[in-house]
C-alpha cells in the first residue's frame, strides 16, 4: 500500500524573488491533493522580504511547515541532502522556489505511484513561461518509458528535477544528494539507475517554470563546464557511460557552454523543447 502522505521539499537562498516564492508556495498549498508537510531549507541568510514571506506562510499553517536554516549558503546539493533528512513521509516531491505547480500535480503523481508501485521516481514535463503562466509557449519534454529513459540518460539528464516525486528511502539508499551546486539531480538519477531503481515520467505538464535570458546564462561559462566535467568523469568511472560517450558528451557540452547566450538559448529551445 502507498502511504498517501506527501512531503514537499524546497530550498531558498537570498537571490530568490519573494513574490515568486509566495506564488510557488501558494501553488503547493492549494493542490487538489495537498501535502501533509512542506520542508523549506533556508540556504544561508535571506532578505527581509523573503523572511517575511516565509514567516506569513509559517504562521498561517504552523503544522504544515518545517524550516531548516543554514548560517551560510552551501548550495542546492547540500541543502537538499539536509532537507530530505527532515522529510517524515515516504513520498517526497521536489519544488523549485520560483516555479508554479499545476493544480493536480501531486494528485497525478500519487495516482501514478499507485498504478505502478515498482516506481522509485516519477517526474513529468515543464512548461516555460515569462511573466504569466498563460504565456507558456515551450514545453521541456523528457522520455516517459523507463527503458528509453535509462538509455537516453547516458547523453542528457532524463528528468525535470522540479517536477519529481520520489521515494525517500530509494534516494537515501544510493547515498542521497551530493554536494554539487548544479546538476545534483543528474548525479542522483545516474546513481539510482546504476542501482536498479525505476525512474519514469508522465507525459503531462506538472510544473510551470520561469524562463528568460538568465535561465540560459546560468548554463554557460567555465564554472558550469567544470562541474559538468567532474560529473561526466564520475559517470565514466562508475561505468554509467563509455569512453566514446564521455568524449562526445564533453565535446558537445564544451561548445554549448562557450557560445553566446542567445545562441545557447536557441539550441535549448530548438532541440530540448517543443512548441505548444
Amino acid at each position: 500500500m502507498i502511504d498517501e502522505s506527501i512531503s514537499v521539499l524546497l530550498s531558498i537562498y537570498e537571490g530568490e524573488n519573494a513574490d515568486h516564492v509566495d506564488a510557488a508556495i501558494e501553488s503547493i498549498v492549494e493542490q487538489s491533493v495537498p501535502p501533509t508537510e512542506i520542508v523549506v531549507v533556508k540556504d544561508g541568510p535571506l532578505t527581509s522580504s523573503l523572511d517575511q514571506t516565509l514567516s506569513v506562510w509559517g504562521s498561517e499553517y504552523p503544522s504544515l511547515f518545517e524550516f531548516v536554516e543554514f548560517e551560510e549558503n552551501r548550495g542546492l546539493g547540500i541543502a537538499l541532502r539536509e532537507g530530505i533528512q527532515h522529510c517524515s513521509n515516504e513520498l517526497v516531491a521536489r519544488m523549485d522556489a520560483d516555479d508554479i505547480a499545476h493544480l493536480d500535480r501531486l494528485e497525478t503523481q500519487l495516482r501514478f505511484f499507485k498504478q505502478y508501485p515498482d516506481t522509485d521516481v516519477v517526474g513529468g514535463y515543464v512548461a516555460e513561461f515569462e511573466g504569466d503562466i498563460s504565456n507558456s509557449d515551450r514545453v521541456r519534454t523528457v522520455p516517459t518509458d523507463s527503458e528509453q529513459l535509462a538509455k537516453k540518460a547516458r547523453f542528457r539528464c532524463p528528468m525535470n528535477h522540479p517536477t519529481v516525486m520520489y521515494r525517500r528511502a530509494a534516494v537515501l539508499d544510493v547515498g542521497n544528494y551530493r554536494g554539487f551546486r548544479s546538476m545534483q539531480d543528474y548525479d542522483l538519477w545516474a546513481r539510482m539507475l546504476l542501482a536498479g531503481k525505476v525512474l519514469r515520467n508522465v507525459p503531462e505538464v506538472l510544473v510551470y517554470a520561469r524562463a528568460g535570458d538568465e535561465l540560459y546564462r546560468r548554463r554557460g561559462g567555465i564554472n558550469y563546464l567544470k562541474i559538468e566535467y567532474q560529473l561526466q568523469r564520475d559517470f565514466l568511472r562508475r561505468g554509467f557511460v563509455s569512453m566514446p560517450v564521455f568524449a562526445m558528451n564533453m565535446a558537445s557540452r564544451t561548445a554549448v557552454r562557450f557560445m553566446p547566450n542567445k545562441l545557447r538559448e536557441w539550441i535549448y529551445s530548438s532541440f530540448l523543447r517543443i512548441n505548444k
